[in-house]
């Protein structure tokens, strides 16, 4: 009778069942406060699609679609609820749009010939509108000051959690073994270095700006095993990536000297912890353009790109046309396979032609030139002080992406595109502020709000009382 018994609390206690069961529960509870509140479905779907829970279960959980469910509720709860939702007047908003469009265009026209919303090219299309629908969404819900840091902290603890694991695994394996991809947009290990890259700003941000003061040095903690775990995954593309943010950091610090001290004494500290597998994979690099046969497959499909828009410069090939038969018979270097692109730029010049390239950078600038301009003009103050240097991580984000994303193909991630909602909800809640008293940040003068028409000028927005 024993036997049976056992048996029975066995499947009880069934771990893989309960994990589902557990991610299920914390998501499906959310969703009638979502019809309520469609800011919080916001922040569930943020977390679902960072953090991405269901891909620790081996049950129902793993398969259903928790994000179309909290998609649809949150778009319900935004019809019903009383609050008005508008997405405001800024140039990263119009950008999106006219990129958005151009690659609807390009993948109309496209080479892929399958049926229409089921080929590979379409299914990217609908993946990628996806990820631009719920960055708008954000835009539009996410517009008070704690809304703002909630999506930034659930993005970043989502993102943590993987980095944090991801670390630690290093740190107890020496670095001798290879972190790898975490699944959804983070599938193999050169796009986790690179949203690892991402992250560190936005992890030190945090812990310089904890909600307690007792949670500042376990925060720190976790932000310092985020590179870490960037190179575990040893990526050297995800390595230069590192490197780039971590440049740029100590290029706009005012505290150069500390900062410099703190590198020499980490990076020395990692390069004397890493493995030789790991120096000597690092070390390849300068040889890799005539050794190093991954490299020479990249480069065969850099080449195929421009073979195809040689011939197609304005609409390119439309979306995954690197898969498509006929393209790759025609403008494929002989004596290479097809592959991946590995490189954004590649991955948008072959897709949508040099006019969404065009489109493509000018998002990019305009997400940097928003950080920029955002972190002069919100540093002035004590109350919007917090905001730009936000608006400063953020723009350090952007580095990691463009910089890593110089050997991966994810012109579509969608941190890349919540990156660019945090600076539009960024300036939004910062103007929302200036409308109020001011305190000036070096003097402590008291200042009044100008009109509206003058809060976009740099330095400007306030008066002294």
């Amino acid at each position: 009778m024993a036997e049976p018994a056992i048996l029975i609390w066995h499947e009880i206690l069934d771990v893989d069942r309960m994990r589902g069961l557990l991610v299920a529960i914390l998501v499906l509870g959310w969703v009638p406060v979502i019809l309520f509140k469609p800011h919080i479905g916001v922040l569930v779907w943020s977390w679902v699609s960072h953090m991405i829970p269901q891909s620790y279960t081996f049950n129902f959980a793993r398969n259903f679609p928790f994000l179309v469910l909290v998609f649809a509720v949150t778009a319900i709860g935004m019809i019903v609820n009383k609050e008005k939702y508008k997405l405001p007047s800024h140039p990263i908003v119009y950008a999106i749009f006219l990129y958005w469009f151009w690659v609807l265009l390009t993948t109309s026209v496209g080479m892929d010939e399958g049926p229409v919303f089921t080929s590979y090219m379409w299914q990217k299309m609908i993946q990628f509108s996806k990820v631009l629908i719920f960055a708008l969404i954000s835009i539009a819900v996410m517009q008070s000051p704690n809304r703002v840091k909630g999506f930034l902290w659930v993005m970043t603890m989502s993102l943590g959690f993987i980095a944090i694991k991801g670390g630690l695994f290093t740190l107890l394996t020496g670095g001798g073994s290879r972190v790898e991809g975490a699944g959804g947009m983070m599938e193999d290990n050169n796009q986790l270095a690179m949203a690892m890259a991402m992250l560190m700003p936005l992890a030190f941000y945090i812990a310089q700006n904890p909600p307690t003061k007792i949670m500042k040095w376990p925060l720190f903690g976790a932000a310092l095993l985020v590179p870490f775990a960037a190179l575990g995954t040893q990526s050297r593309g995800g390595t230069v990536a590192v490197g780039a943010v971590v440049a740029m950091t100590l290029l706009k610090s005012k505290h150069k000297f500390k900062l410099v001290v703190g590198i020499v004494v980490l990076g020395g500290a990692i390069w004397t912890f890493m493995p030789d597998s790991y120096k000597n994979r690092i070390a390849s690099t300068e040889n890799a353009a005539t050794d190093d046969g991954s490299f020479r497959g990249r480069v065969s499909m850099w080449k195929y790109s421009v073979n195809l828009v040689d011939e197609n410069p304005v609409m390119g090939g439309g979306f995954n046309v690197f898969y498509v038969p006929r393209a790759i018979e025609l403008y494929m270097p002989p004596g290479f396979k097809a592959r991946a692109p590995h490189s954004i730029y590649f991955e948008v010049l072959a897709e949508h032609g040099y006019v969404g390239l065009t489109l493509f950078l000018t998002l990019l600038f305009t997400g940097w030139y928003s950080g920029t301009t955002q972190a002069k003009l919100f540093r002035q103050y004590s109350e919007t002080k917090w905001l730009g240097d936000l608006s400063a991580a953020l723009q350090l984000s952007l580095i990691g992406f463009a910089v890593g994303g110089l050997t991966v193909n994810i012109a579509t991630f969608d941190v890349f595109y919540h990156v660019l909602a945090m600076l539009v909800m960024c300036r939004v809640v910062g103007d929302q502020i200036m409308a109020g008293t001011l305190t000036r940040v070096d003097t402590g003068e008291i200042l009044d709000a100008n009109a509206a028409a003058d809060k976009w000028r740099p330095g400007g927005g306030a008066v002294v009382r």
